[in-house]
């Protein structure tokens, strides 16, 4: 580690700088405001430059000490290197932040609870591709070498942007006039592979950097594939779709209980299965930044910020389908649960054997293209006399492109449930070749450590059983959006006892996002009928073809679709898949491969030529977003009697207005068999609100070393884009005789009485106040005590609901208002916690333990909300942890770096499902313990290897209804182990 000194130099005024302190005083209507500048108690700035575990911890502690108001730092080990794989890896090692993970990689975050958080970079908006209509990026789209830090920023202050309910993170990168004069290179590689994918995958970094004083530039690249397995047992559908499959069963044949009656009931989903899931990325990130002194007292910085990455997400696995509720009332082993209102008992079961009538060979990718650049120029003028300030311009813009294709097979002949076809050749299964007519025998059981299912022996092992029954795409998107900031920032000193400096500020910004969503149908024809279709199903019909006025296969109709047997496909179309991941049946099946899926349109052509795309209006939108800001910051410090402190009041007005357009859709369907709606019409709705935030930050200097904060502010958060537009969907019906006499119209008219709104136009934004009050005990450079009490009273957040709404009649005249039901603002609540913190190095023990140190840190976060589960017990904010936990033991001694971390979360709400008991069904994550560790060793002065170990123990995670006995699904991430070297000079 080294220590620089830097004294801010007297400046004298050019008259360049002239120029813009006048356009700082002159043309304030154009601009906007800055991220916090830190206040230190001189002139003389500490800058530490990082190298080692010890001098980043040094740096954090450093960093929370001098700021403004609550906040957590976490500062880069060394160029391109932050203390973890990944950006939310090293997040979850700050107090009060939990976060949410895709195939394994953290993706996004929670602070104190709440996912409303905005991300900044370099304290300013950006666009990230894969969030394009929200504040938080997806952090897999980041790469973390881009970084040189990241700032958590807890309490609110006048001059940070608004956005985040619970917190603002702000992402560094780094500055050319940081470096040492001269030039300054770094080259790292790696190579990383995963204990289940059995993939070995690179990634590269590269640093260039040059500082004169006078101009300086830094150019990183960085690039990495990745494939990561996923594998998913037991509901192999997202929760969301789950909820729709859930359900009781109220059986009149089975007595559960042997109590001699028939009233009990059985609890279960319905789909089950086991999945391989194979989840690839490539990721490219590239950030460029020019410093350059262009007078003695002005400054410009330009930052440009790319980020690309493709990603597919595939699937591959058997699936058992429980249609009927006593299928699975072959068990001795019942649980009762609780009443179910009829006079018995609900119950579950843990092992059974089923009686199956369809076992699907399921295939599935998903397919991601994300592109982002933001590029921002800043202008930073500092005279000798009072006045500072700053002007910044960003352009951001970003593009996402989104494909989903399932390919359905069946090894099960369609003959258990009634599903059958007619290509005019007469009545038969749909897969002639597959097992039947019987029921499948299959064992499952959740007692385990992996939910599995058994199957005899011998079946799946031949490719002729197989037939693809269904195929299709659809949630296909593709979204663009463009952001554009300006702002200008000043600041006023003054020679006070008290008053210190006066920020304030102004901003203007625009944001413009698109989004046409889209599904693939092709053109079918059975009899006289001809329609384009999307669900490409061999046991589905258009319609009565047989002239008998009834619509039945059985009856005679003929079925589109066609046979489509896996040992007639393309070569290298179909794979044979052994034991399907941890917790497998052991069983050999055949599987087509997802890879071949990845083109949607090429893979469906090839089964179903003349496909085309067709627009789904109702989740199509346009939504234009302007806000104007203004910004008044007043900053403290001095003396009450013998204690120092520093303080700041301010307040920020935010002014937003919002154009989106609004489809309206009718009750027909452009297209049979599939899920788009017919667009009747679109309007441009406007609307703007505004906010004033009031906000304070007070730091009381107890003793040298021990630090009081107290913390009060009035917060909101942008709305996603995407829960305003979308498109309204009307249902309507036949007037009748009273209806008609009502309003005056034929009986036979159709008139509305429903409707569906994707993306609700009057949402209001989430808005909270937030109280904090910590206490912070410095007791050496390297060492931290602090304990930290807070409080979000929210005053509404969104949820599902009914609105009443003008919708128009099949003549599209508007005669009354009908029920329609999108999300709405609900009533507000609130969470409230502690979270305490040690940080120390051990240096002061004898050699060879004085490298040893640790940083621990606890969260405690219940919170309440009007939901119950079964028992009328209250439910937790959802993806809430109330209890969260980092421990972190490290050694740095000569060449040698160690450190191993852990990271815990207590049981979350996941998701609420169907009404049962006192409420609603809920479903749980439970808790999961996840351990890293590193290693590293320097062998010459600016070249060292190492190696990290991520998920040390295969921790997975484990979804459950109601009873934490009662897992429904699993997410099995695997262990990645890394090598790596890494060069500086």
């Amino acid at each position: 580690m080294s220590i620089k000194n830097r004294r801010q130099p007297t400046l004298n005024k050019s008259l360049t700088a002239k120029a813009v302190a006048a356009i700082i005083c002159g043309y304030a209507s154009f601009g906007a405001f800055a991220a916090d500048q830190a206040q230190t108690a001189s002139d003389d700035i500490e800058t530490i430059e990082v190298r080692g575990i010890a001098a980043s911890k040094k740096q954090d502690i450093n960093n929370k000490r001098f700021s403004t108001g609550v906040m957590d730092s976490i500062t880069a080990e060394d160029i391109g290197k932050l203390p973890d794989v990944t950006i939310t890896d090293t997040l979850q090692r700050i107090p009060g932040v939990q976060i949410r993970r895709s195939a394994g990689e953290g993706s996004t975050i929670n602070v104190r609870g709440m996912p409303q958080v905005t991300s900044l970079l370099n304290g300013e908006q950006f666009l990230s591709a894969g969030s394009i209509t929200q504040l938080q990026p997806d952090f897999t789209d980041i790469p973390a070498a881009l970084l040189s830090g990241i700032d958590v920023l807890k309490s609110p202050q006048a001059d940070t942007l608004a956005g985040g309910i619970s917190g603002t993170l702000d992402l560094k990168t780094r500055r050319p006039f940081d470096l040492d004069q001269g030039s300054t290179l770094s080259l790292t590689g790696e190579a990383t592979r995963g204990s289940l994918s059995k993939q070995t995958d690179p990634k590269f970094v590269a640093f260039a950097g040059y500082n004169n004083d006078i101009f300086g530039i830094i150019v990183t690249a960085a690039y990495d594939e990745s494939t990561l397995a996923n594998y998913r047992n037991g509901t192999i559908l997202n929760s969301s779709e789950v909820r729709g499959e859930t359900r009781i069963d109220l059986t009149t044949d089975r007595d559960f209980n042997g109590d001699g009656d028939f009233n009990d009931s059985f609890y279960s989903q319905r789909f089950y299965g086991v999945m391989d899931r194979e989840t690839e990325r490539d990721r490219l990130g590239l950030n460029t930044t020019i410093q350059y002194q262009i007078a003695d007292s002005l400054t410009f910085t330009g930052d440009l910020f790319y980020t690309k990455m493709d990603d597919a997400d595939r699937k591959q696995g058997v699936m058992v389908d429980s249609a009927r509720g006593d299928i699975w009332a072959y068990s001795d082993n019942f649980i009762p649960r609780l009443d179910n209102g009829k006079g018995g008992q609900i119950y579950t079961v843990n092992d059974t054997n089923l009686k199956v009538r369809r076992v699907s060979a399921y295939s599935e990718s998903l397919t991601n293209d994300r592109e982002s650049t933001n590029a921002s120029f800043l202008f930073e003028y500092q005279g000798d006399g009072p006045l500072s300030g700053e002007f910044k311009y960003i352009h951001g813009s970003a593009e996402r492109s989104h494909t989903e294709n399932v390919a359905h097979g069946f090894l099960t002949s369609g003959a258990q449930h009634g599903l059958l076809k007619n290509h005019g050749d007469g009545i038969t299964p749909v897969n002639p070749n597959g097992y039947g007519p019987d029921e499948v025998d299959v064992s499952f059981s959740r007692s385990g450590e992996y939910l599995t299912l058994g199957f005899d022996e011998g079946f799946g092992n031949d490719i002729n059983q197989y037939n693809l029954v269904s195929t299709y795409s659809e949630n296909n998107f593709e979204e663009e959006a463009t952001l554009d900031v300006a702002r200008i920032d000043g600041h006023y000193a003054f020679e006070t006892d008290h008053l210190q400096k006066v920020d304030f500020g102004l901003r203007a910004s625009k944001r413009d996002v698109e989004r046409e969503t889209y599904i693939l149908v092709a053109p079918f024809t059975t009899g006289d009928i001809t329609a384009d279709v999307m669900w490409k199903d061999s046991g589905a019909s258009l319609g009565d073809t047989n002239g008998d006025g009834e619509n039945s296969v059985a009856g005679g109709d003929l079925t589109i679709g066609k046979t489509n047997f896996f040992s007639d496909m393309p070569a290298g179309w179909v794979n044979q898949v052994n034991g399907l991941g941890p917790g497998g049946s052991g069983h050999s099946f055949y599987l087509i491969d997802p890879k071949v899926m990845d083109d949607p349109m090429a893979f469906q052509n090839a089964i179903y030529p003349g496909n085309k795309r067709l627009a789904n209006p109702s989740r199509t939108y346009q939504v234009k977003e302007q806000t104007q800001t203004a910004y008044f910051k007043a900053n403290f410090a001095g003396e009450l009697g013998d204690l120092s402190y520093t303080a700041n009041i301010g307040a920020q007005y935010i002014k937003t207005e919002l154009d989106m357009l609004q489809n309206q859709l009718g009750s027909a369907r452009p297209c049979s068999l599939c899920t788009a709606s017919e667009k009747i019409g679109e309007k441009w709705l406007s609307r703007d609100y505004s906010d004033f935030l009031p906000s304070m930050n007070f730091n009381l200097n107890l003793t040298e070393e021990v630090i009081l904060r107290a913390g009060y502010g009035k917060t909101m958060t942008t709305l996603d884009i995407g829960k305003l537009a979308g498109g309204i969907s009307v249902g309507r019906t036949r007037a009748g005789d009273v209806l008609a006499a009502e309003l005056g119209v034929s009986p036979d008219l159709l008139v509305a009485v429903q409707g569906r709104q994707n993306g609700n136009p009057d949402l209001e934004p989430w808005r909270a106040t937030n109280y904090n009050l910590s206490a912070e005990w410095y007791f050496n450079d390297s060492g931290l005590l602090s304990i930290s009490a807070f409080l979000m009273d929210m005053e509404s957040f969104i949820q599902s609901g009914i609105v009443m709404q003008g919708l128009p009649d099949i003549d599209g005249v508007v005669r009354r208002e009908v029920p329609v039901s999108t999300e709405i603002n609900g009533k507000g609540g609130n969470i409230k916690g502690i979270e305490v913190v040690y940080q120390q190095a051990f240096d002061f023990l004898p050699a060879p333990f004085d490298g040893l140190g640790t940083s621990v840190n606890f969260t405690y976060a219940p919170s309440d909300s009007a939901n119950v589960d079964v028992y009328g017990e209250s439910l937790p904010i959802q993806d809430n942890s109330e209890k969260s936990a980092n421990a972190v033991l490290w050694y740095e001694k000569g060449p040698l770096q160690l450190r191993l971390a852990a990271n815990y979360r207590s049981d979350r709400l996941d998701s609420l499902s169907s009404p049962m008991g006192e409420g609603v069904m809920p479903f749980w994550t439970d808790s999961t313990l996840y351990f890293d560790m590193y290693a590293g060793y320097e062998f010459a002065e600016d070249m060292s290897i190492y190696t990290s170990v991520s998920n040390l123990t295969e921790e997975k995670e484990d979804i459950y209804a109601q009873w934490s006995d009662h897992v429904i699904t699993q997410n099995i991430f695997e262990r990645r182990i890394t090598f790596g070297i890494r060069t500086r000079f």
